[in-house]
């Protein structure tokens, strides 16, 4: 009976190391998986990034040909309204001395 101990003792020590192993074995499997897992959603987001750089670069373009045009367009409204302006003093003197004749 005392040797049928000893071999269940040396039976469940070697079913605990087996367990020990598998658990181990496991925990290092889910960390490779889970270190997958990240660098696919870093090469994920690193991807998202770089199409936002590429939009934010794109818009900064035509924001800047906009302003461009919106410089060119307020220029020819002030040439505009200048020719106005001078158009209207010359009229003034003009309708002053036909008001003196009459």
């Amino acid at each position: 009976m005392g040797g049928c101990k000893i071999m269940d003792f040396e039976i469940k020590g070697l079913i605990a190391i087996i367990m020990s192993l598998i658990g181990f074995v496991t925990v290092w499997v889910k960390i490779g998986q889970d270190r997958g897992k990240q660098e696919g959603i870093i090469k994920m987001l690193e991807q998202k990034v770089e199409k936002n750089e590429r939009c934010i670069s794109e818009l900064k373009s035509k924001t800047h040909g906009i302003e461009i045009r919106i410089a060119e367009f307020l220029g020819e409204i002030r040439a505009k309204l200048d020719s106005i302006s001078e158009t209207v003093s010359e009229l003034k003197p003009k309708g002053g001395r036909r008001a003196a004749e009459k």
